[in-house]
């Protein structure tokens, strides 16, 4: 008897051991899939057509849209030197109306360094924004930089077993911001940490959807990006991005049922997709 017990703890050790030992070969396999993907996606432009939706608002804006459709182009772009995305949108068209006398971004990049133009671009896109509720975080690439090898040690791994996804077999990779510097700050510059999910391909660390979240303040974020394998560049790219923005919490009580609101509350999601991915001249200021 205590010989099949000893056998059966020895057996679930070795299944322990050997489950830990494939969560670190994916996690290595996955970090060096980034590592060769941002030399690859450091300057790739697509065309864009990012819907908004107001879910949930309380009080509603009046007057305010509740809906809203742009289209345009996104620049995808890897600052090395910062080691961060950028993802630089640029509107052409807001609700079937065609926009004038916008800045031509291509012309911008000639002249001022990405992340300048990136932060200018944020703010002048985020006039097109619908809802109370800031955000500035809307980087498709954002949750790869959890595996970039300046940020990959503040972060705590676990694979989990593999799930099959049509015709291909994909192990989630949860992850979980421990130490700071963190990804993200609040506007204040206070500490934001971020967990989440990666869809990896085990035999060559490729990874085909990920998963953030986030509390910045009192906004629950959440970011999906699904990723599609594009026959011309022979590279995954992002096609289609989700987020979700909630302020505030609905309750109810369990007498009643009725739902208690907190002030403010709000619920934004927005959804971009992206095609026609084509190459477009990398500036040495980018690197």
């Amino acid at each position: 008897m205590l010989l099949a017990w000893l056998g059966w703890a020895i057996s679930q050790a070795l299944v322990v051991s050997s489950s830990r030992e494939a969560g670190a070969e994916v996690q290595q396999l996955a970090a060096s899939y980034v590592d060769e993907y941002q030399k690859q996606l450091a300057a790739i432009v697509a065309d864009e057509v990012y819907v908004q939706e107001i879910r949930a608002q309380d009080p509603p804006e009046e007057g305010a849209p509740r809906s809203r459709t742009l289209r345009g182009e996104v620049f995808f772009l890897f600052a090395a030197a910062e080691r961060e995305w950028m993802a630089i949108r640029d509107v052409k068209e807001v609700d079937g109306v065609p926009l004038t006398g916008t800045r031509d971004v291509r012309a911008t990049l000639r002249t001022l360094p990405a992340a300048q133009v990136a932060d200018r671009m944020k703010s002048y896109n985020a006039r097109y924004n619908i809802g109370r509720i800031t955000r500035d975080i809307n980087e498709p690439t954002l949750a790869l930089l959890v595996l970039d090898a300046t940020h990959r040690d503040r972060f705590k791994f676990k694979a989990d077993k593999p799930r099959q996804a049509g015709d291909r077999r994909l192990v989630p990779l949860s992850f979980k911001e421990r130490d700071r510097p963190t990804l993200i700050r609040s506007t204040a510059g206070k500490p934001i940490y971020t967990s989440g999910e990666l869809l990896v391909e085990p035999e060559n660390g490729r990874i085909w959807q990920s998963t953030l979240d986030a509390s910045v303040d009192a906004i629950k974020v959440q970011l999906i990006t699904e990723y599609s394998f594009d026959e011309r560049l022979g590279l995954l790219l992002p096609t289609v991005f989700r987020e979700r923005y909630e302020q505030g919490t609905v309750t109810r009580s369990r007498g009643s049922g009725r739902p208690t609101i907190t002030p403010d509350h709000e619920v934004v999601v927005a959804e971009g997709r992206y095609s026609n991915f084509r190459r477009f001249e990398v500036l040495s200021r980018i690197r």
